[in-house]
């Protein structure tokens, strides 16, 4: 174990409070900010600590304080939109509930890469990874000229996570920002697509196969957690944007899902122990401990919309004034036939729409189009789409599932 933790770096990791400074904004804009900056944080650290990527470590540091930031702004402007009254009490009490689960979240991520600059890294890699994803994966590549954003997601259908430019870089970067050449730009995709990607880029990469024995069906669960963990933070959100009761109890299921599969992956853990070097069964619990965290923080969001039961019927409307609805509408579906999946994605993608999940049998999968699946009668599916489409999309599923 080599730690590259110094005493700078560790006041990185325990900055005292700072004062935050008011920012005229929409709810909706804050909130939009706080979900995507947390749910490209869990890829990215995920990547960081597999790919020894120090680098990219310390600049998670700094997205965790931005998400800090913008937690700030969400709980100033409902304490001044609602002041010093029993309304704004009540508007506190929400934004006191999601603030500290989405400060739990960021705490996390933050544990991961500190699990990576303290050394204690598994004797396993990101090409590991990328054997075994099914889902999506992350990847880093170097700019060979200068173009804008745009330009590589229309080729390519990824997500642009991060630029760096030097010393200077930006997270989520807009469409229309323009990438320098010998910038560094890491991706979000389908593995298939990244690879591609990767390929046409002239980045060598080379997929690789665990070696010992038993650490294989490890390092699957562990990814299989980490995207289910992702897909259960954007769920939640959409119930707490959408107060959706009926997929508030399908983000309860997938948390149950996610306990046994943590649970099952240390038994598995457990036996390999005389098998594995310390460092990695540390860093490989320290990781599956974390995306616990996250996946029990997500459950909290996603039942905030159930205290509506509880608060006076006068404040009530706080819940949609608190947190604004989004233009996106989410639907949990049962199928009453099979259903051709990939048919039906094609056509939801007409109104701005796909499929985030799917449940067979007894167990929820993310990314399901990265896999084979078949669906039957009895089977569900989570879906979003636009809500300006939404009669359009209720024929289509009239008629599809």
């Amino acid at each position: 174990m080599v730690s590259q933790l110094t005493p700078d770096i560790h006041r990185r990791f325990h900055l005292k409070p700072t004062i935050i400074k008011y920012k005229p904004d929409s709810v909706r804009n804050i909130l939009d900010h706080i979900w995507k900056l947390t749910n490209i944080s869990i890829d990215l650290a995920f990547y960081a600590y597999f790919s020894r990527d120090e680098e990219l470590a310390l600049k998670i540091l700094d997205l965790d304080k931005r998400v800090a930031e913008h937690i700030g702004q969400f709980i100033m402007h409902n304490a001044m939109a609602y002041g010093r009254s029993k309304e704004g009490g009540y508007a506190g009490l929400l934004s006191f509930y999601y603030g500290s689960a989405m400060d739990t979240i960021s705490d996390s991520v933050k544990d991961i890469v500190y699990t990576l600059l303290l050394g204690y890294t598994p004797r396993l890699n990101y090409n590991q990874v990328l054997t075994y994803a099914e889902g999506e994966v992350v990847a880093k590549l170097k700019a060979d000229r200068e173009f804008e954003v745009i330009e590589l997601t229309d080729k390519y259908p990824v997500d642009v996570l991060l630029i760096v430019e030097k010393e200077k870089y930006k997270f989520s970067p807009d469409p229309r920002d323009r990438v320098k050449k010998n910038s560094l730009i890491y991706v979000r995709g389908f593995k298939e697509v990244v690879l591609r990607l990767l390929s046409d880029y002239g980045v060598e990469y080379k997929l690789e196969d665990v070696e010992a024995p038993g650490l294989e069906r490890v390092l699957r669960n562990l990814i299989d957690i980490k995207d289910c963990t992702v897909l259960m933070l954007d769920l939640a959100h959409y119930v707490l944007m959408e107060f959706s009761r009926e997929l508030m109890e399908e983000v309860e299921d997938l948390e149950i899902q996610i306990d046994w599969m943590h649970m099952e992956t240390i038994k598995t853990l457990s036996s390999l122990t005389n098998k594995i070097d310390p460092d990695t069964f540390i860093g490989i619990v320290t990781v599956l401990k974390e995306l616990e965290d996250i996946a029990d923080a997500s459950n909290t969001i996603s039942r905030i919309p159930s205290l509506e039961e509880e608060f006076p019927e006068e404040y009530k409307i706080l819940f949609s004034r608190v947190f604004e609805s989004i233009d996106e509408k989410v639907k949990t579906i049962t199928a009453g036939k099979p259903i051709n999946l990939h048919n039906l994605d094609h056509y939801l993608r007409k109104y701005g729409g796909q499929v985030l999940a799917v449940k067979t049998k007894d167990s929820w999968i993310a990314y399901p189009f990265a896999r084979e699946i078949s669906l039957n009668p009895g089977d569900k599916l989570i879906i979003v789409y636009q809500e300006e489409f939404a009669e359009e999309v209720e024929r289509l599923l009239a008629s599809k599932t």
